[in-house]
């Protein structure tokens, strides 16, 4: 059993297909199949079942699986190490997140590349849930996540990054926007966007709600934040949303600054408690003071 052979395998049953996995790992679809199945044939058991609609892993898959991605992890931890003593700064760091997260993680990736160019930078997204797993299994070296301290897993050193105000969010023209600054109470009525449950930001909001004396009537959920921009500009609901979401150019929407007290948005900085190799150690720094301050947006977007 090989190295590439576990990083085949990973791959495959992460994507639940092998198009997706090989697309992912730049070879063959038949090439790839057939490393699976010599790998199936070294171990004597089936890893994966096959079906018309994707791939899953059997019991003796999952079992490997979880082995696979801590194998992996320390074989990147264990050839980063050798490159710290060899005086060289290279490797790979692999970085997850989530949709309500990952906004401004491209200009922060992009100034650690510019200024480290022998470090490779992987990127995933998943759910916030996920990618907190996926950093305690060792598949990823950190993530940034819209997550509630309260539920990261052991294993897992979580910093909060900065602070961001929420801003509730409008159909351009709605009356709701024209003063500038809005009190919770005064969205009691409307129908709401809100984030998936289980993030951060879902509970941040809702309890925002409750203390303003309603509980938020969610017609939409989900964390994307252009979807979620693009159904306020439809006038299907309002959002409470960071103010990180509302800097990049997007469907116009009307903004309104909310009343104090103002409920504040952080996103997670996700590591492994024992720590990262050295070029995760070194990314996890720069992400941290470059997701340190957000702009503020204007109010008419």
């Amino acid at each position: 059993m090989e190295l590439r052979q576990l990083r085949y395998f990973s791959a495959v049953a992460r994507q639940g297909n092998f198009t997706r996995a090989a697309d992912e790992l730049h070879m063959t679809q038949s090439a790839l199949s057939q490393q699976i199945k010599r790998l199936e044939e070294e171990l004597g058991v089936e890893l994966l079942v096959r079906a018309p609609s994707g791939v899953s892993p059997t019991p003796a898959g999952v079992d490997l699986l979880a082995r696979a991605d801590a194998i992996l992890a320390e074989a990147a931890r264990a050839h980063a190490d050798m490159d710290a003593h060899a005086g060289l700064l290279r490797g790979v760091v692999r970085v997850a997140t989530d949709a309500a997260a990952a906004l401004a993680l491209p200009a922060a990736l992009a100034s650690f590349h510019r200024a480290h160019p022998g470090i490779r930078i992987g990127l995933r997204q998943g759910a916030a849930g996920e990618v907190a797993g996926l950093v305690r299994n060792g598949a990823a070296d950190l993530a940034v996540a819209s997550l509630p301290l309260a539920v990261v897993p052991d294993g897992v050193r979580a910093v909060a990054l900065a602070q961001e105000p929420l801003h509730a969010i409008a159909a351009p023209g709605d009356p709701l926007a024209r003063g500038g600054e809005v009190a919770v109470w005064e969205l009691r009525e409307r129908p709401f966007i809100l984030a998936e449950p289980g993030s951060a930001l879902r509970e941040l909001v809702v309890a925002a709600c409750d203390a303003a004396g309603f509980g938020p009537v969610p017609l939409f959920e989900l964390s994307d934040p252009a979807a979620v921009r693009q159904l306020v500009h439809e006038g299907l609901g309002v959002s409470l949303v960071p103010a990180s979401w509302l800097v990049s150019p997007g469907p116009a929407v009307g903004v309104a600054r909310i009343a104090a007290p103002a409920p504040h948005h952080r996103a997670l900085l996700l590591a492994p408690a024992a720590g990262a190799a050295p070029a995760g150690e070194l990314l996890g720094a720069h992400l941290d003071a470059a997701l340190g301050s957000v702009p503020a947006p204007s109010e008419r977007l």
